[in-house]
């Protein structure tokens, strides 16, 4: 009987090693959302946005440093929020605003620039010969959510040769997807290699609390809304510009210096054309 209890205690043992270890490595990855590439060649690529999404996402997730945010989910949000995927783009704020909502370290997405061919003409052993040439060209971009600042920009080329035989009929869909499946993937190691750097050095983060008098009024840290005051945030350790703001009343604009536990205080004062107005208001009464 007591060696049967030892053989579940170890059992029972291993099982809480096991799911500690399955625990740890899933919060030591990071964490990405991939936005829809959009298409800059002009010649209309059909579901080049959506393959994008769907190959870069299993790189990424094939790699074992990343875990994806789904893509209904990061729809959802985007939708929630009432903003497009071209719009998450383009807008710094809002592409932070929506990876603060997912949870995402960063945010990778892109465009497809070009797309072309070109036949080579070739003679050898008396006998003339046609080679398509075809490539593609994309531009992968990385935003870190914390900051809003591009970490990584690269332009990856894929190339496919073949000749022009009437044995075999390659379907331009499957070219498309077969050239971007190329550029993508020899951009995904060096994003791996950034990312896994990048996420040794970071610091820890840390805790940071704002106060203002009065209340409610708007935090922005490096130009990104986080919330109204009293707002309790985890930050990167460092100097961060922050604004603080409220209608009526001048703004308070400072940098600080976040280190664990500091507590920044803004005492808000009314606009001079607001105090103006009181005391016109004041002796009009009197």
């Amino acid at each position: 009987m007591g060696f049967s209890k030892k053989i579940v205690g170890l059992f029972l043992l291993s099982v809480v090693i096991l799911g500690t270890t399955v625990i740890a490595e899933e919060v030591s990855k990071i964490t990405v959302a991939v936005v829809d590439f959009s298409d800059q060649t002009g010649k209309d690529l059909h579901g080049i946005e959506e393959n994008s999404t769907e190959i870069l996402s299993t790189l990424l997730h094939k790699t074992g440093a990343f875990s994806v945010v789904e893509r209904t989910k990061l729809k959802a949000i985007i939708t929630e929020q009432g903003f497009t995927m071209s719009g998450l783009v383009d807008s710094t704020n809002n592409a932070v605003q929506v990876g603060k909502l997912l949870g995402a370290d960063f945010l990778i997405t892109g465009s497809v620039l070009t797309y072309g061919e070109k036949v080579v003409k070739f003679k050898g052993y008396g006998v003339s010969t046609e080679k398509n040439i075809k490539e593609l060209v994309v531009n992968i971009k990385v935003l870190d959510m914390n900051t809003g600042n591009i970490e990584y920009a690269t332009l990856a080329t894929a190339q496919d040769e073949a000749l022009n035989t009437n044995s075999m009929t390659i379907t331009s869909d499957y070219l498309e997807r077969t050239l971007l499946q190329k550029a993508l993937e020899s951009s995904v190691k060096e994003i791996t290699a950034r990312m896994k750097l990048k996420r040794t050095v970071v610091p820890e983060k840390v805790s940071v609390e704002f106060y203002s008098t009065p209340p409610g009024a708007d935090v922005e840290i490096n130009n990104v809304f986080y919330g109204n005051t009293p707002l309790k945030l985890q930050l990167n350790p460092g100097l961060h510009k922050v604004k603080i703001s409220l209608a009526n009343y001048e703004a308070w604009e400072k940098t600080i210096n976040a280190g664990e536990g500091l507590e920044v205080r803004a005492v808000l004062e009314k606009k001079q054309e607001e105090q103006k107005l009181k005391l016109e208001i004041s002796s009009e009464q009197k």
